[in-house]
C-alpha cells in the first residue's frame, strides 16, 4: 500500500489513463477526475488501436472490457485496482482508494467492476463515438436500450451538479453583459458599423436565460434586422440619438421576429426609406404565420409586411459601398446574409449563433445549413458580426469588449461549428442505420464526455419547458433528418415509459 500524506501525494508519478471515450458511465467519472486532479498528474487517453500500440502490456480487446492505467514505470493496473490507484490521486478521494486496495472492501470493488466488466458492451450501447473504437458489429448486436438509458441516467447524475454549476456561471455572464449593453450603441470601424441594442422587460428574460442580444446593426446607412414589436420603444429612443440622414435604408436577414418585425415602421417614421429583403422572405412576412405563444410573449408577433419594399439580388445599396447578398439557408430557408468584401465583413444574421447551437427552432435545416458554411468558408472573412450582438475577430481597428468581441479567426469559428455538424450527422446516421428511436439517437449525440454536453444540458432543458419542445435538443436531431412535408410534426418535450406485467397478481 502506498503512502498516506500530502508528500507522498506531491510526489505521485504521473499516470496514463486508458478508458472508454464512448461510455457514458466513463466518460463522466474520468471528467470527475479531471476535475479533483488537480495538479494534472493523470493523462485521460481513449481506447483506438492508435493509442494502445505504443504500449505492449495493453491489449485492445481486455482495454475496451475495463478501465487500464499505465504509471511511469510501466506497471499495468486494471479494472479496481486502476480504479483505487486513481482515486489516490487527490486529497478528497485518497480514503476511497485506501479502503478500496484493503479487503474486504478490494472484493467488493473487484465484485461490482466484473459485473459491469462483463456487461461491458450491453452498458456502453456504443453511444459518443459512432462505434469507430472496435467491434461495432458487436455491440450493436449485443447492447440493449435498457442498459443505454440506465448508463445515460448513472451519467446524468455525476454530471447534474457541474451542469448546475455551469447554468449559474453562464447566468452570471449574461446578467453582466446585459448590464453592459443595456440601451447602448457600440460604434466600430470609424462608425461605419454601429451594434444598437434593443430591450424590453421580456426580451431581457431572454438575453439572462439564454445569452442572446437583441439588436440591430446600422452598417454604412443600413439598419439591418431592425427588432420586434416589443422593442420599439428602445429603438425609438435609439433613433433619437442618431443624426438626421444616418439611416438610408432598413433590410433584413430572415423572417424571424426578432429581426423583421419593425421594417415597415422604421420606415414610415424615417421619411419612407427603401425597405430591402429577399424574396422568400417578403414572400413569407406578406401573410406571417402565428408563432407560439412564447415567442409572442416574450418577442412579439410579427405584422404583415406591406409595400413598398425592394427585392434583393445580389447587391445591397449602401451609403459609400455595396454589400453582397448571399443565400445562407439552414437557420431557416430564406436567410441570407450580407459581405462586404473590401472590408473582409460578414454580417452573418443567425446563420452563425455559437458554435454549439443546440436547441433550435422547428425551422433549422441543418443539412443545409452544412452547406452553407462550407460556402462561407470559401469567403475571405475578418470580421463576423452575428445576429445576436457577438463580433469575431482578431483585427486590432476593433476594440475589445468584454462578452461581446470574441478574439478569434471567423474562420476558426465556422470551421468549429462545421466539424460539430458533420459530426453531429454521422452520429444520427449511424443511431438510424441501428434503428433506434429519436431519443436514443439524441442521447448518442450529447454524450456526457463532451464539455457542450453537460454545459449547456441544464440551459437547453430550461428552453425545453419554457418552450413546451419548441426550442429543444430534440429539434436539433429532427432537423438533420425531417422531411419536407414534415411540418405537422411537433416535437417531443419528454418521454414516460410504462411496463404492465401480464401474469395475475
Amino acid at each position: 500500500m502506498e503512502g498516506t500524506g500530502e508528500s507522498h501525494l506531491k510526489d505521485a508519478p504521473t499516470v496514463k489513463v486508458f478508458y472508454d471515450d464512448q461510455c457514458e458511465i466513463c466518460q463522466a467519472s474520468v471528467s470527475w477526475l479531471r476535475l479533483l486532479d488537480r495538479k494534472g498528474r493523470a493523462e485521460c487517453v481513449g481506447i483506438h488501436p492508435e493509442t494502445v500500440a505504443p504500449y505492449p502490456g495493453l491489449a485492445l480487446d481486455r482495454c475496451l472490457q475495463q478501465l487500464h492505467v499505465v504509471d511511469s514505470r510501466g506497471k499495468v493496473l486494471s479494472g479496481w485496482r486502476a480504479v483505487a490507484r486513481l482515486a489516490r490521486l487527490s486529497p478528497w478521494t485518497w480514503w476511497i482508494g485506501a479502503l478500496g486496495s484493503a479487503p474486504p472492501f478490494s472484493w467488493l470493488g473487484r465484485l461490482a467492476y466484473e459485473f459491469v466488466a462483463k456487461n461491458r458492451y450491453a452498458v456502453s450501447k456504443c453511444r459518443g463515438g459512432a462505434c469507430h473504437a472496435s467491434k461495432p458489429g458487436d455491440v450493436r448486436r449485443r447492447a440493449a436500450l435498457a442498459p443505454l438509458w440506465t448508463c445515460y441516467s448513472l451519467g446524468f447524475l455525476l454530471r447534474f451538479p457541474l451542469s448546475l454549476a455551469a447554468l449559474v456561471r453562464s447566468f452570471w455572464r449574461h446578467a453582466t453583459l446585459l448590464w453592459r449593453t443595456h440601451g447602448c450603441r457600440i460604434d466600430l470601424l470609424r462608425g461605419k458599423l454601429s451594434l444598437v441594442f434593443l430591450n424590453s422587460s421580456t426580451c431581457d428574460v431572454v438575453s439572462l436565460l439564454f445569452g442572446e442580444q437583441f439588436l440591430m446593426i446600422l452598417y454604412d446607412g443600413v439598419a439591418i434586422d431592425p427588432g420586434s414589436t416589443r422593442m420599439r420603444r428602445a429603438l425609438v429612443r435609439q433613433l433619437d440619438c442618431l443624426p438626421n440622414g444616418t439611416i438610408r435604408a432598413v433590410a433584413a436577414t430572415h423572417h424571424h421576429e426578432e429581426h423583421s418585425c419593425n421594417l415597415n415602421w422604421l420606415s414610415t417614421r424615417l421619411g419612407a426609406v427603401p425597405v430591402y429583403l429577399g424574396a422568400e422572405t417578403a414572400r413569407i412576412l406578406e401573410s406571417p404565420p402565428i408563432i407560439p405563444r412564447i415567442r409572442r410573449w416574450m418577442i412579439g408577433q410579427p405584422p404583415a409586411l406591406r409595400q413598398p419594399f425592394m427585392i434583393l439580388e445580389r447587391f445591397m445599396p449602401c451609403a459609400s459601398t455595396q454589400l453582397e447578398v448571399i443565400a445562407a439557408p439552414g437557420h431557416c430557408d430564406d436567410h441570407i446574409v450580407f459581405y462586404d468584401r473590401a472590408e473582409k465583413l460578414l454580417i452573418a444574421g443567425d446563420a452563425f449563433m455559437g458554435v454549439y447551437f443546440s436547441a433550435p427552432n422547428p425551422d433549422v435545416d441543418s443539412l443545409k445549413w452544412i452547406a452553407t458554411l462550407h460556402r462561407l468558408m470559401e469567403l475571405e472573412i475578418e470580421i463576423l458580426v452575428e445576429g445576436h450582438g457577438f463580433v469575431h475577430t482578431l483585427r486590432a481597428d476593433v476594440p475589445d469588449v468584454p462578452g461581446l468581441v470574441a478574439r478569434r479567426h471567423p474562420r476558426e469559428e465556422i470551421q468549429e461549428k462545421l466539424r460539430f455538424f458533420e459530426w453531429l450527422r454521422e452520429q444520427i446516421e449511424s443511431g438510424l442505420r441501428e434503428g433506434l428511436p429519436l431519443r436514443a439517437v439524441e442521447v448518442s449525440c450529447f454524450p456526457w464526455g463532451r464539455s457542450f454536453a453537460w454545459e449547456q444540458f441544464a440551459s437547453d432543458e430550461m428552453a425545453r419547458l419554457l418552450s413546451a419542445g419548441h426550442w429543444s435538443r430534440t429539434e436539433l436531431i429532427r432537423s438533420f433528418v425531417r422531411l419536407p412535408s414534415d411540418e405537422s410534426v411537433l416535437p417531443t418535450v419528454y418521454q414516460a415509459r410504462f411496463w404492465r406485467s401480464n401474469e395475475s397478481d
